[in-house]
């Protein structure tokens, strides 16, 4: 009676570790999102994005440099003192009116430059934001799948055996796992059969 006893404890223990073991699973969701193929596209888009932006931004520049130079020059001419009173009072209105010009070209420019770093953060949040919503929704149908019902961030554990790391799985479902190598024997090709595969010449 001990003994049977024993056994189903035993046969109690496992069932308890077994049942613990398919209710939780870790997953690591920066491999899978450094691997999900929107990530290589929104790089893509991101960096002509950037590129875009900064041709822009040399535009803008080279707009300012043109009103800045003008400002000098008529600067300088305000104060040629062969200037006539009435051609100097002139003058620097001139100059007034060219300041301002600057300090709305200026503003107008540092305006648009902000604008567009707002614009490119959030084009990145909203791409982060699609991408780890396509990988929930995955992960959350393969935990439905096989009935797990709790899935933690490997980067949240301070450990886990890798039985429960369902990574790999995920990555199937977007099909980003590498081939897997071909064997030696299958690497080897069929040999020729044939006249053409050397084989002898049969002499009568």
């Amino acid at each position: 009676m001990r003994q049977i006893g024993m056994l189903v404890a035993s046969v109690g223990v496992c069932a308890v570790m077994a049942a613990h073991a398919q209710s939780v699973a870790v997953v690591d969701m920066e491999e899978l999102f450094r691997l999900h193929p929107n990530t290589a596209s929104d790089k893509k888009l991101l960096e002509q994005t950037v590129k875009d932006f900064r041709a822009e931004n040399d535009e803008l520049r080279q707009k300012l440099e043109t009103v800045r130079d003008e400002f000098e020059k008529i600067r300088k001419e305000a104060q040629d003192p062969a200037l006539s009173e009435k051609a100097r009072k002139s003058a620097e209105e001139r100059v007034a009116r060219g300041g301002e010009t600057l300090m709305m070209a200026k503003n107008a420019a540092q305006e648009k430059m902000q604008s567009r770093q707002d614009q490119l953060a959030d084009m990145q949040a909203r791409m982060q934001k699609k991408t780890i919503a396509e990988l929930r929704e995955l992960i959350g149908k393969y935990a439905e799948e096989k009935k797990i019902p709790l899935v933690l961030a490997a980067g949240q554990v301070m450990y886990n055996d890798k039985t429960i790391d369902i990574t790999e799985a995920i990555l199937k479902q977007f099909a980003v796992l590498p081939a897997p190598r071909a064997t030696e024997n299958s690497a080897k090709p069929a040999p020729a059969k044939g006249k053409d595969a050397g084989t002898p010449a049969t002499t009568k």
